[in-house]
Order: structure tokens, then C-alpha cells, then sequence
């Protein structure tokens, strides 16, 4: 075996070891990627869960969304500050699609929340006069081009109502729980 031989098998072995490599660092590149999508999912969970145990805990924020009456300076800056936080979720995940973290249908579930957040008059209200402030215009302009499309939302007055239909069949004559 000469010199050439030797050298010729030593180029070969750097190919094949330059080739591994770069299949596993492809491997790597793709792992990584994939982690950063479910931290990304991650956040997204627990942003979701913050804002209902927010609101489970905050019963004049509840209220906020039904009354019809003025609110309190007191109570505005709590809904104001709610909804701030919630709608820059909602544009933080808004980028993520952008960017391509996370898929679409991920990103559509997420975003039917504004139609709960901006669902009632007075949170359109808030959008409209001071909630824009501060954002992405073309968030801005997404945003508002969902709520065109949107009716206003009864879900609040459904959630204080939800069983009222069962336990209305609960209590009817003839049925088997009354008997």
C-alpha cells in the first residue's frame, strides 16, 4: 500500500466523519427545534390557566364583563390591566405563528380567547378607545378584522346559567331523578 493509498483511505474516513457529524448536528438542530415548540405549547397552557385562575379569583373582574353600570375607577384599571396581559399573550402567540413555532390550528384555538376577552360591548369598548395602544399594527389590524366577523358573546351569562336546562329536566314530572 503506497503513500497515495494511505492518504486517499484517510480522505475517505474524513468524509464519512464530516458526514456523521453533520447528521447528527442535523439531528440535534431538529430535537432542539422541536423542544422550543412544546415551550412554546407550555407557555401558551399556563398563560391560559393564569388568566382563568385570575379571573376564578377575582370576583369583581367576573363581574366586569356583566354590568351593565359604570364601573369603579378601581374596577376599569383592574379589567384594563386584565386585558392588557391577555391580549399581549395574545400577540405573543400571534409571533410565534408568525415565526413558525407553533402551527396554525394551534394558533386559531388560541385566538378564538379574544372572543371571549373582547366579547362583550364594554371590552370592545377597551379595545376601540385605549386597548390598541402599544401593539403590533398588524396584530392591531387582525385583531379587529376577528371582531368584525364576531358578534358579541353571551358566554358569561351561559356560565351563571349552565344548568339551569338540567336541573329544570331534573325536576320535571315523570323523570326518573324525581321519582
Amino acid at each position: 500500500m503506497s503513500l497515495n493509498d494511505i492518504g486517499a483511505i484517510a480522505n475517505l474516513l474524513a468524509a464519512i466523519g464530516v458526514l456523521v457529524t453533520l447528521i447528527y448536528l442535523a439531528r440535534q438542530v431538529r430535537q432542539g427545534n422541536l423542544l422550543a415548540k412544546y415551550q412554546a405549547r407550555q407557555r401558551m397552557v399556563e398563560q391560559a390557566q393564569e388568566e382563568l385562575y385570575h379571573w376564578k379569583s377575582d370576583p369583581s373582574l367576573r363581574s366586569s364583563f356583566l354590568r351593565m353600570e359604570p364601573l369603579s375607577a378601581v374596577e376599569q384599571e383592574s379589567l384594563h390591566y386584565f386585558l392588557l396581559a391577555a391580549m399581549r399573550q395574545r400577540e405573543w402567540e400571534w409571533f410565534q405563528y408568525k415565526d413558525g413555532v407553533i402551527k396554525k390550528d394551534v394558533y386559531e384555538a388560541y385566538h378564538e380567547v379574544i372572543g371571549l376577552h373582547l366579547g362583550v360591548a364594554r371590552t370592545r369598548q377597551w379595545w376601540k378607545s385605549v386597548g390598541r395602544i402599544g401593539f403590533n399594527r398588524d396584530f392591531v389590524a387582525g385583531v379587529d378584522a376577528f371582531l368584525t366577523s364576531r358578534p358579541t358573546t353571551r358566554y358569561f351569562e351561559e356560565i351563571r346559567n349552565f344548568d339551569v336546562a338540567d336541573a329544570d329536566s331534573r325536576s320535571a314530572p315523570g323523570n326518573a331523578a324525581t321519582q
